[in-house]
């Protein structure tokens, strides 16, 4: 019947799983088969790839990790070999198993924004989030505690049935064997019968073997020829059952399975199980109560103790809790155990954190019917017995200082001092080394708080202060200001200003016993271009004359060579605060200007201007005259305009004061040019005057015309002679709806543009020429007639009703 059931050692393997992820299955028997069989014949190529895909779900949506699979599975019979073929399968594509770390430091994420250090964030007889209960992150990764299958076998492990011995005789006589302990509890091995090891300790069975086989077939083994070792193959399962878990129920565990790691399995307490008093029992007797504060905060592994088949662990509900909320260095829920004081419970959460007021500790406290709050001092900390429900808020320091006075302005250690009994401010100047050779002691401001923390500002003589003028030298008091003024800042930010011709005009700051030379030098020294002639504008000062005088300044002159030594008769001016000084421009003086001419022509290059009035023709006779392929009708002039040289200098002094030095932008026009007539009559008004920064374009002949604008399709197509309009447009497919025809003009290449012009039902189209662009504007898009015709009908109606409600309102 069982094999009917069970068919296929796949099936058995997927019922394994099953079982381990706490799925429950309705046949006893299928459960009494799970128990009784192995999976040692178990092959993981026998699984398909939709079988893999299911354990994997199984895994993603389950708290059970490989490395917990890998120890029932191993319990089952499964070869090792055969579970690291699963193990590659599964984790082809993801990977199952979270590290503590990670799910510690969510928890510890969730505990600091669920307590955020005040007592405003705690809400009364709100239930809180059980990650909050201290101890749970050991269970938040179910794979923390569990058990190592792989480990060496510990001496004192009990062997019982189902666990099998590997028996090694090595020496004069050789022999090697599994043996498997029976039900019973006895192992057979060969030539020398059955011997009972069950309840005996690993060390004790393979004395009790050795002794049997050394008096019968294995004689060398008393004379110590050969040697014993008895190990174990493969780990027996047992069954312990959880009570009070996140997961209660009962589970199949290695039998090295311990107390922790049985915890763990189970997710560990459920949100109302205790921490603190845990119970392992055995034949139904309690044999230890397990408190996991001590394992927790002083890693005591003395309650890890191993299990036995039949264990029962039993986690009873807690009987007092308490919450810890504020600036402590681990917030969250403890429980209490015993006659425990605040003391114990402070140790729990870590001490008060570094912002912490640690003179009083409110307890918010329930007291059958409502609320209540008490203050607990310090001195109350190691006897106040904390009460189930109790919550303890620790509060932050205040941010105010208890002894602080400021020094600023002009002394050497402006900063913030120790106020001290009998301080005074001469006694603070002393603390800050004194004033600095600025300071001015005629008045300093003391700002201070009065008792209603208004502030308030007293004057002090630092003169007299230092002198000892009690009236002046006065006591200070907490959180007093005192401020120390400089001479230099009292005085105005003189500065004088140079224009002109010197390398770097502007302001600059003024400084007694200045000079103009001082100036220029400072200034970078003068141009080329300056003349010897320097101005100074002066503001005009005479406290006799009128309000109506016109006269707003005076002025000096002086004059200077090239090498800034003065003119016989002339002199230094001494300067004063606001003065101008202005040095002009060498007269004539003009500095070189420059023309490009480029395209076609014998020697395209830059070009100085020889005379103000120089003319395109004559800078194309310098260039050597143009070549075959120009292009005259297209030749035009890019020039600079007015405006892009304001804008250019405004950019440029801009980007000057910003430390960045960049070429400005320019805004340049084109001028079309009439080359044909320029040649023909050089000096006539079409040979125009060049300016400086020119730059004079001769294209090649550009043999297309390109059509844009209303037409069905924008193109570009070739010149030829006697191309006319009509030509270009059905080259483009032809006029859209909204075209405007007789609004059709052209561009020429050099820039110039001409329309066409109409004569009654005459129509005159400007003549196409190479690098010409044909443009048809287009107007707003026209209705149809049927359109028109319903807007207007529309319009009717509505005034015809307008009308007809008239009358009726009239009557």
């Amino acid at each position: 019947m069982i094999k009917k059931l069970f068919p296929s050692p796949i099936f058995k393997f997927v019922l394994l799983v099953l079982v381990c992820f706490g799925l429950s299955i309705q046949s006893t028997k299928a459960q009494a088969f799970l128990t009784t069989k192995d999976l040692s014949q178990f092959k993981v190529e026998m699984l398909t790839e939709n079988d893999i895909s299911k354990i994997k779900e199984r895994l993603q949506s389950s708290e059970l990790t490989l490395d917990q699979l890998k120890t029932q599975a191993t319990a089952k019979g499964l070869p090792a070999a055969e579970f690291e073929k699963l193990k590659t399968r599964l984790t082809a594509s993801s990977n199952t198993t979270n590290t503590i770390a990670t799910k510690l430091e969510t928890v510890e994420s969730n505990r600091q924004q669920s307590v955020t250090g005040n007592a405003s964030s705690f809400k009364e007889g709100e239930a809180v989030a059980n990650n909050l209960v201290f101890g749970s992150e050991l269970f938040q990764n179910t794979g923390s505690l569990t058990s190592n299958a792989n480990i060496a076998t510990p001496l004192n492990y009990e062997v019982g049935p189902n666990d099998v011995l590997k028996v090694v005789l090595y020496g004069i006589q050789e022999f090697a064997t599994e043996l498997k302990v029976s039900y019973e509890g006895s192992v057979t091995v060969p030539n020398v019968g059955i011997i009972r090891v069950a309840g005996l300790t690993i060390e004790a069975a393979a004395n009790k073997i050795q002794q049997q086989m050394a008096r019968t077939a294995y004689k060398t083994l008393a004379s110590g020829e050969s040697k014993l070792s008895v190990t174990l193959s493969n780990i027996r399962t047992i069954h312990i059952t959880i009570i009070g878990a996140k997961r209660p129920g009962t589970y199949d565990v290695s039998s090295l399975t311990t107390l922790f790691n049985a915890l763990s399995i189970a997710g560990g307490p459920s949100p109302i199980g205790t921490y603190r008093n845990i119970e392992l029992l055995r034949n139904n007797q309690p044999i230890r109560k397990v408190d996991l504060y001590r394992f927790i905060l002083n890693g005591d592994q003395s309650d890890n103790v191993g299990l036995k088949d039949n264990d029962v662990i039993r986690i009873p509900a807690y009987q007092n809790r308490v919450e810890v909320n504020g600036q402590i260095k681990r917030p969250g829920i403890f429980e209490l155990a015993g006659s425990e004081k605040f003391k114990n419970i402070l140790e729990y959460a870590g001490g008060f954190d570094d912002a912490a007021y640690t003179e009083n500790v409110k307890v918010i406290q329930k007291n059958g019917r409502e609320l209540q709050v008490k203050d607990l001092n310090k001195t109350e900390f190691a006897n106040y017995a904390p009460q189930g429900g109790d919550v303890f808020v620790v509060s932050k320091i205040l941010n105010r200082y208890q002894n602080r006075i400021k020094l600023t302005g002009a002394v050497y250690r402006p900063d913030t001092y120790e106020l001290t009994e009998g301080m005074r401010v001469s006694d603070l100047i002393k603390k800050a080394d004194g004033l600095k050779e600025d300071a001015y002691t005629g008045g300093a401001q003391l700002f201070r708080l009065k008792p209603n923390l208004v502030r308030e500002m007293l004057s002090i003589n630092l003169s007299k202060a230092l002198a000892g003028d009690k009236t002046q030298n006065i006591y200070l008091q907490r959180e007093d200001e005192l401020y120390v003024s400089s001479v230099l800042d009292l005085r105005d930010s003189f500065n004088v200003k140079i224009y002109g011709e010197v390398h770097n005009p502007g302001k600059y700051d003024y400084a007694d016993s200045m000079t103009v030379k001082d100036l220029i030098t400072l200034s970078g020294g003068t141009t080329f271009a300056a003349n010897t002639k320097v101005e100074v504008s002066r503001l005009f000062k005479n406290e006799q004359s009128s309000v109506q005088s016109n006269t707003i300044a005076t002025l000096f002159t002086t004059e200077l060579d090239a090498n800034l030594n003065f003119v016989e008769g002339n002199k230094n001016i001494v300067l004063q605060p606001y003065d101008v000084v202005s040095i002009t421009r060498k007269v004539g003086y003009t500095e070189p200007a420059l023309v490009t001419i480029t395209g076609q022509v014998n020697y395209a290059g830059k070009y100085s201007l020889l005379t103000r009035t120089e003319r395109v023709s004559d800078v194309i006779k310098r260039a050597g005259g143009l070549i075959g392929d120009a292009y005259a009708k297209g030749a035009f002039i890019k020039r600079e305009t007015i405006q892009a040289d304001t804008i250019a200098m405004v950019i440029k002094d801009s980007l000057k004061k910003a430390g960045i030095n960049l070429e400005s932008p320019q805004n340049v026009k084109n001028i079309a040019l009439e080359i044909d007539e320029i040649i023909k009559n050089p000096g006539s008004f079409y040979d125009l005057v060049l300016q400086d920064k020119d730059e004079v374009v001769i294209p090649k002949v550009d043999n297309k015309v390109t059509i844009r604008g209303g037409v069905l399709r924008p193109v570009t197509i070739s010149y030829y002679e006697g191309l006319t309009l009509s030509d270009c447009i059905s080259a483009a497919g032809g006029i859209t709806e909204n075209a405007r025809r007789n609004k059709a003009y052209i561009v020429y290449f050099n820039g110039r543009a001409k329309r066409t012009r109409t004569f009654g039902i005459f129509r005159f189209n400007p003549t196409i020429e190479p690098g010409s662009e044909v443009v048809l504007p287009e107007g707003e898009k026209r209705k149809d007639a049927m359109t028109a015709i319903l807007q207007y009908v529309t319009i009717l109606a509505q005034i015809g009703t307008s009308v007809a409600t008239l009358k009726l309102l009239t009557k």
